[in-house]
């Protein structure tokens, strides 16, 4: 990803999430941290903190949610895997998003959020 994507993505997700926006750098990667998500009806807990890696090397984002989030069926998400991202313990899933770079970050973390509806 080109930085100016990158800078155009947080700039997106300030406008839509405000103050829920944190940023941090880990090396040549930008972390952005939005709390306060809302998750589809059923999910517990009902909103999470998200993380998503911007990382030059890499084609697209990298969402990560807190934790121990369960589905809207009450069940943990298969897939998934706890990484340690700045310092801290994140979800990762394994749930293809499609992003192609230049398009829309919030359309992004909109379908992230909709893994959470699904009951697998």
């Amino acid at each position: 990803m080109r930085a100016e994507t990158i800078d155009q993505a947080i700039r997106d997700l300030v406008s839509v999430y405000g103050d829920g926006v944190r940023t941090a750098r880990e090396g040549s990667r930008t972390l952005v941290r939005v709390s306060d998500l809302d998750l589809p009806p059923g999910c517990r807990p009902p909103t999470t903190l998200m993380l998503i890696v911007f990382d030059p090397d890499q084609p697209k984002p990298i969402p990560y949610v807190q934790p121990g989030q369960l589905l809207a069926n009450g069940r943990a998400p298969r897939s998934t895997s706890t990484q340690i991202v700045g310092g801290e313990s994140w979800m990762q899933f394994s749930f293809n998003i499609p992003w192609a770079e230049g398009q829309s970050i919030i359309r992004f973390v909109t379908a992230a959020r909709q893994r959470f509806a699904q009951n697998d």
